[in-house]
């Protein structure tokens, strides 16, 4: 583990890179390979227009690649996978393989990014009415409609100012509606995350969008 950590490292340091602290990542990877070795990859700059979080969920998801972010917390252009191999004969082509596959799933990513945003994320909320929540509890469209009536009681809980009594409940109406989309459809993690950032793209004020993806937390015990 500390063998792949201290690889990985390494690697982004010759872009002039750093990689997030990722010990989920890192212990799966770790239990994958037997003669690690890091392969530096990389991936066109256009796709850097894609938030962060996508970028990362996709590397992490579909290929479990460590991602390479600049200091200044920006996404660099480059990943880092771990081939299972300590003497790799063609590392450019294990390389080349990475980054046709990384290619694909960021091309795929960008599709459900366009499509997503043709929309307002309350455009989405209707849809809701498709998933169930249980066969005794309704659908999740019904689920949001009772946190919509509970709503004004949080507000009247924490003393909230009118403006902050009306994000609550805008809060509330959208909290589920990002679930529908391509995006999370596709990659699950990114629920609330997706939220707050097609909140941001529709318009609406930062508190909401940030309650959208902080109603999830925490993510994980611990």
């Amino acid at each position: 583990r500390a063998m792949i950590a201290q690889m990985v490292q390494e690697t982004v340091a010759t872009v002039h890179g750093v990689n997030p602290d990722e010990p989920a990542l890192l212990e799966e990877v770790t239990d994958l390979v037997e003669a690690p070795q890091a392969v530096l990859g990389q991936f066109e700059q256009r796709f850097l227009k894609l938030p962060s979080p996508v970028l990362v969920a996709v590397m992490k998801k579909h290929q479990r690649y460590f991602p390479v972010i600049h200091l200044s917390g920006d996404m660099l252009p480059y990943f880092v996978t771990i081939a299972n191999s300590n003497g790799l004969a063609h590392p450019e082509v294990v390389k080349a393989g990475n980054e046709g596959v990384i290619r694909a799933r960021y091309a795929d990513a960008e599709f459900f990014y366009r499509q997503d945003t043709q929309k307002k994320l309350a455009d989405f909320t209707p849809d809701l009415a498709t998933l169930t929540v249980h066969e005794k509890l309704g659908s999740m469209l019904d689920r949001v409609q009772r946190l919509q009536k509970l709503a004004p009681q949080v507000g009247q809980m924490l003393n909230a100012s009118a403006a902050e009594q009306a994000n609550i409940s805008r809060a509330a109406a959208l909290s589920k509606s990002d679930l529908v989309t391509s995006m999370v459809v596709e990659m699950t993690s990114l629920q609330g995350i997706m939220g707050e950032i097609y909140a941001k793209e529709s318009g609406e004020p930062a508190a909401v969008g940030q309650a959208i993806r902080e109603h999830y937390l925490p993510r994980s015990a611990g």
